[in-house]
């Protein structure tokens, strides 16, 4: 099957209660896939990459798009992410408990850093004074 690229607006897509857009999307006969281009180089995909993938997955089947999974393109390594029930539900749980974090009036306590995993954090200034 030929992969055709789609092309996408450039507004950010609303769904139930996510917003985003990825990077590209293709068409593979009647799927239709997301594309999520890093510039970093891992060997595995970090989570936080997974689940914006995700997201997009979700955001395009609620679109009426019939999607199987994800790729998440790293500068060496492309990774095929699996959009199934299961990760859906993954998906749900974890960004329910980010809007019920979020909702509440004081901000969770920071978690321990862990090997440097906070140095990029756009709210280490916040969480770490």
């Amino acid at each position: 099957m030929r992969e055709v690229p789609l092309s996408i607006d450039s507004k950010v897509w609303t769904g139930s209660f996510l917003t985003g857009r990825p990077d590209a999307v293709i068409k593979k006969g009647p799927w239709v896939i997301p594309v999520e281009f890093k510039s970093a180089n891992h060997g595995e995909p970090m989570e936080s990459h997974r689940l914006q993938l995700l997201c997009y997955c979700l955001l395009l089947e609620e679109k009426g798009y019939k999607v199987p999974y994800g790729i998440l393109r790293y500068r060496e390594k492309k990774f095929k992410i699996r959009w199934n029930k299961r990760t859906k539900r993954y998906l749900t749980k974890i960004a329910k408990e980010a809007i019920e974090i979020l909702s509440q009036d004081e901000p969770p306590l920071p978690l321990a850093e862990s090997g440097g995993r906070c140095y990029k954090c756009p709210y280490r200034s916040i969480c770490k004074p």
